[in-house]
């Protein structure tokens, strides 16, 4: 059994309702669902859906992927929706469908998926211009401090892996900058986040920012 990026996940309710859904179905939207962010985007591998599922057959987990999308639990996402260079992905992106008619993701939403992928699944296949969402352009966040950069993105993969949201790296960026003068490492906020997103979904709260990350450690 391969080691998952976290400890629960969340599944459409519907589907436990759906009478018409085989164990096998619900396996696999489960092993879905564990790699999952908020907006239900996600890409394991085959080997990974094999491995998490116990489904010892690849065409087990295509049969079970059709009957997924053909009652809209699950939606397999395009390239050309995401890029105007037609290179593709590596693997098949897709989206679990809580209600069943949710829009497209936002290319954002789909990038901020990666850090819950298995590493061996996370794949170096990143889109760099993206089509068929009003052309957004990615924003490579170009600021002159490398340690407070370093720290941000501990941060927000750190959020990913605990609690599936996503935060803005520009919000954060501030209070990185003061966390690395004063001499905090990427692993002290790494282990601080997960600390305080396992605290704050304890308690049902919201997803807690850099700076209730920062109040913690100082």
């Amino acid at each position: 059994m391969k080691s998952l990026s976290r400890k629960w996940s969340v599944m459409p309710s519907r589907a436990i309702n759906d009478r018409e859904l085989k164990e096998r179905e619900l396996r696999v939207l489960g092993a879905l669902c564990v790699h999952t962010n908020a907006a239900g985007v996600c890409w394991p591998s085959m080997e990974t859906l094999c491995a998490v599922t116990g489904l010892a057959s690849r065409q087990s987990i295509h049969n079970a992927m059709k009957v997924l999308k053909r009652k809209r639990y699950v939606r397999q996402l395009q390239p050309k929706d995401y890029q105007e260079t037609a290179t593709g992905w590596k693997s098949n992106r897709y989206q679990v469908l809580w209600d069943g008619d949710e829009a497209l993701p936002t290319y954002e939403e789909v990038d901020s998926a990666k850090p819950l992928q298995l590493r061996e699944d996370q794949g170096d296949d990143d889109v760099k211009e993206i089509g068929g969402l009003g052309d957004r352009q990615v924003n490579t966040h170009t600021h002159a401090d490398p340690a407070a950069e370093a720290i941000t993105h501990a941060y927000l993969r750190a959020v990913q892996q605990a609690t599936g949201q996503s935060r803005m790296f520009d919000n954060e960026i501030a209070h990185a900058r003061k966390l690395a003068a004063a001499g905090f490492t990427v692993a002290d906020v790494t282990a601080a986040t997960l600390n305080v997103c396992d605290s704050a979904l304890e308690r049902r709260a919201g997803v807690p920012s850099l700076y209730d990350v920062a109040l913690v450690m100082s």
